[in-house]
């Protein structure tokens, strides 16, 4: 009896994480988006396009862990690669245009929770 109400609990404590994480994860793609950039941008040196980068993150995306995480380790992921592949930077421009294209699908994805209309 014990161990049914402890598997009960277990499964129950599970499924309510689960579902604070499927009601976090719209977005999260939009931010990782950006994370990518980010990391492109640190590994190319381009400081004004990390410091808009950043601006749109702490302005335009919901303050939790999930959504920190979610772009520091896209982040880590896009300068490491950088390091390791060669590949050359992108233009400032593009990349710029990019950056932009991003924050608005994250602003929009983020919309209802943030308190703004689409």
């Amino acid at each position: 009896m014990k161990r049914v109400l402890a598997c009960l609990l277990f499964m129950l404590s599970a499924a309510s994480v689960l579902a604070q994480g499927a009601a976090a994860s719209p977005g999260l793609a939009e931010v990782r988006a950006l994370g990518l950039l980010n990391g492109e941008a640190l590994a190319c040196k381009q400081m004004a396009l990390v410091d808009r980068i950043r601006q749109r993150i702490i302005y335009e995306a919901p303050k939790t862990r999930e959504v920190g995480e979610t772009f520091e380790n896209a982040t880590t992921e896009r300068f490491l690669a950088l390091g390791k592949d060669g590949s050359t930077c992108t233009d400032t421009r593009a990349m710029a245009e990019r950056i932009e294209q991003a924050s608005e699908a994250m602003r929009a994805a983020f919309a209802d929770v943030m308190g703004r209309k689409q």
